[in-house]
């Protein structure tokens, strides 16, 4: 007998696929920084600990002009537009979230909220 509509079956189930060096976090204030989950991530509160070669995809809420995807670099930085390179490397999403965020509310490129 077929599944009802709106249930799911067994083949609906499966996890979607991710691709590799890539993670996902948002900033809670005026900035969101966007990351989709690597293939293997540390557990922290902060969210994943950030390595080199990860591709980190950094959306500004209310301005899509900054919007910008890097890739963490071998040195440990990425480069941010207006802000240049921030270190990147052994801090969590969280961390380099908030990095950003103060260093735009700090050259007045974003309001604080």
């Amino acid at each position: 007998m077929p599944a009802a509509a709106g249930t799911l079956t067994k083949s609906d189930k499966r996890k979607p696929k991710r691709s590799p060096g890539v993670s996902s976090f948002l900033l809670a204030a005026a900035a969101a920084v966007a990351f989709l989950p690597a293939p293997v991530e540390s557990a922290h509160a902060g969210g994943r600990v950030l390595t080199a070669m990860d591709v980190v995809s950094i959306r500004i809420v209310e301005h899509p002009e900054l919007d910008t995807t890097a890739r963490v670099a071998s040195d440990g930085t990425v480069n941010f537009p207006y802000l240049g390179r921030i270190k990147a490397a052994g801090r969590t999403e969280d961390e380099l979230a908030r990095t950003i965020e103060r260093g735009l509310i700090e050259r007045k490129i974003i309001a604080e909220r």
